[in-house]
């Protein structure tokens, strides 16, 4: 067989195909075998997201040939001792309530613990403004009694009795139990709603991932809670409700890899089931209070 050098471009026979040395310059060529199947293809190699940017922003929603679990990663916060808390927390809760589908899509479900003390971190600080905001409106409140028991006559006597005293006391010791008992009540919050929506997942076949899963994304989307700490606390709380419904069943379908029906019924359903039950509670009393006028007239 009859073969040429790539190098040198001179001729020379050979018995033989693969890398051999030319006679003439020495130098290694590879004679193809034409009989030989073509090599597959390589495969491309996942996205690398620039520097400084989280490991997400590699993985856009809906990127074609990306396995859900190639782009998995520590959330920013469970990074916080090289970012620092604040920044952590920012960056996570930026994720978890702005891009909540490409955030609980990628984020690591192994460590729920990171995620529960980030939920427990945003419901207590919205807890604690909420309480200060109380505890100022208590004493607007006592104010304006003492304000109202100076316009009655001989009502100055009863500035200083045991009722105007009470409710001073009350606020100040109600106050102080509710900044405390915050972070714990915020524990138990989290774990009792990711039990609640585990048990409606399992139900509906969309619990295939686990509780991990499940509690990661309740406590991450706990972050939504934050928005409570804003001095409108009746609506405060109805947009932070709101806002948390929202990211968690975006997270449910994410990262228990069922479908958006599924996810959001699983959401829904805990609130409905208390709903009816006020609704049924009501009821009861008004039939009760009813037959009690039938029966007394």
């Amino acid at each position: 067989m009859l073969a040429r050098c790539v190098h040198c471009q001179k001729t020379f026979d050979t018995d033989r195909f693969g890398i051999q040395p030319c006679p003439h310059c020495g130098q290694n060529l590879h004679l193809a075998d034409p009989s030989a199947p073509p090599p597959a293809p390589a495969a491309a190699p996942p996205p690398v997201p620039p520097p400084g940017a989280p490991p997400y922003a590699a993985y856009p929603p809906g990127a074609p040939g990306v396995p859900w679990a190639a782009a998995e990663a520590d959330a920013p916060f469970a990074q916080r001792t090289r970012l620092g808390w604040v920044r952590a927390y920012i960056d996570t809760w930026k994720l978890a309530c702005l891009q909540p589908s490409l955030f609980f899509r990628s984020v690591k479900i192994t460590s729920p613990g990171n995620a529960v003390l980030f939920g427990v971190i945003s419901m207590t600080v919205a807890s604690w403004f909420q309480t200060l905001y109380g505890a100022l409106m208590g004493a607007a409140t006592r104010g304006m009694f003492q304000e109202m028991l100076k316009q009655v006559p001989q009502g100055d006597r009863f500035q200083d009795t045991w009722v105007v005293q009470w409710m001073a006391g009350a606020t100040a010791i109600g106050t102080v139990a509710q900044l405390i008992a915050a972070p714990f009540v915020s524990v138990v919050w989290i774990f009792v709603w990711a039990g609640v929506y585990q048990l409606f997942l399992l139900v509906l076949g969309a619990a295939s991932r686990g509780f991990e899963a499940t509690l990661t994304v309740v406590g991450y989307a706990s972050g939504a809670l934050l928005i409570g700490a804003a001095p409108v606390p009746g609506l405060a709380n109805l947009v932070a409700g709101t806002w948390f419904i929202f990211a968690a069943s975006i997270g449910f379908r994410e990262a228990q890899r069922t479908t958006s029906a599924k996810a959001w019924t699983a959401t829904s359903l805990p609130f409905l089931a208390v709903c009816l039950c006020c609704c049924a509670a009501g009821w009861m009393m008004i039939f009760g209070l009813s037959s009690l006028k039938v029966h007394g007239g």
